[in-house]
């Protein structure tokens, strides 16, 4: 089943939905109803574990997560942009939702921020020539966020219809910037898809009628306050941090004009920065949620090339209750369009399911057996 949004992200557990259902869902007691993501990025697994009738509850540091979060996890229902529908004189009901994006998506480009800064047009006179998007893309990209604020400061907007459109808008702008993948660095010529014009498609929401809730905090400190029966954690698992990999999405999302720097432009993001991302801080920093978290499962996704290794995470677990682990194979992600400018170990890494029931009896168990590896 798709999602409806599909940004290129790193860590996407799309491909895991599966084995992280089955590892899940083997472990915890069928009254459990509350599920915690934690770290929820493009959310996907949120998005996942509502159709499988749970109560979800997301989060993200990230703005631009926070924004497809509200829409996969918190919408029950498809919006239908009443005030907008009859300003531009659409068919209003279940056909309001084409007739907005068609409109958006027929703007005339404006040379707003995301052209004057990340493409190449708009800064040929200036320091650096960035060319993260085309320039017709970065011009077109601009007019939609500009509509779509527009419509929100004159209360033609509810916050279900806001964050509709800026997810709708995001996925947009990531299948046609010119990038690896990553925003932490731009190719130096224009690829093909990149060429293509920018536009919005509808988002599927997962309808019904649970309460869902979705948070834009640090999970670090958010995790102590929200009460949960389950909490998945599926933290970064290396140096690089998302908020710089991602930085353009969170300025499209914010569309606050920051200062910038260097060549890729980076926006600020100091406040932003995850403990999971540093050697000495990861472990701890772990150990910390798992302490302070009234869920009485966790789930932490991994792999065999983290900074946290196996069998220190398994001990940080069995403090606090009965811990195993299972695993599968997983391809590789690769940001590089060739692979050839990084080395790699290989094409296949170990993804874990870390879980720990810190409601269960014989406190330091020995790791059970693991799932077999799945080719």
């Amino acid at each position: 089943m798709d999602t409806g949004v599909d940004v290129n992200y790193i860590g996407s557990k799309y491909s895991l939905l599966g084995f992280l259902e089955e590892g899940v869902l083997g472990w915890v007691d069928p009254s459990c109803r509350v599920f915690f993501d934690v770290f929820a990025g493009t959310g996907v697994v949120g998005w996942r574990f509502k159709q499988k009738g749970f109560r979800v509850v997301a989060n993200d540091i990230q703005y631009y997560a926070y924004c497809l979060n509200r829409v996969r996890v918190q919408c029950n229902r498809e919006p239908e942009f009443s005030a907008v529908a009859e300003d531009l004189g659409v068919p209003g009901g279940s056909n309001s939702v084409d007739g907005v994006l068609d409109h958006l998506n027929v703007l005339e480009g404006t040379e707003g921020f995301i052209y004057r800064t990340y493409c190449a047009g708009g800064t040929q006179d200036a320091e650096f020539i960035r060319q993260y998007f085309s320039d017709e893309n970065g011009k077109r990209c601009d007019a939609i966020r500009m509509q779509i604020e527009a419509w929100r400061q004159d209360g033609r907007l509810t916050e279900d219809e806001y964050f509709y459109l800026l997810a709708s808008l995001i996925d947009a702008a990531d299948s046609v910037a010119n990038t690896a993948s990553v925003y932490g660095a731009f190719l130096k010529h224009i690829k093909k898809s990149a060429m293509k014009p920018l536009h919005m498609e509808p988002v599927q929401i997962v309808e019904g009628d649970g309460e869902h809730r979705v948070y834009n905090r640090n999970g670090s400190q958010l995790v102590g306050e929200v009460a949960c029966d389950v909490l998945y954690m599926d933290p970064p698992y290396n140096h690089r941090q998302y908020c710089a990999n991602y930085h353009m999405l969170e300025t499209i999302a914010r569309y606050d004009q920051p200062e910038v720097r260097g060549v890729t432009g980076l926006r600020p993001y100091d406040g932003q920065k995850s403990d999971f991302c540093m050697k000495r801080r990861a472990l701890p920093a772990f150990e910390e949620m798992v302490a302070k978290t009234s869920a009485r499962y966790v789930f932490l996704s991994y792999n065999s090339e983290g900074i946290m290794q196996r069998d220190e995470i398994l001990a940080v677990m069995r403090k606090y209750g009965v811990a195993d682990v299972v695993s599968r194979d997983y391809n590789r992600f690769r940001a590089d369009v060739d692979g050839e400018n990084r080395v790699y170990k290989g094409d296949r890494v170990e993804e874990y399911l870390f879980r720990v029931d810190k409601g269960g009896e014989a406190v330091g168990r020995p790791v059970g057996g693991e799932m077999q590896n799945e080719k």
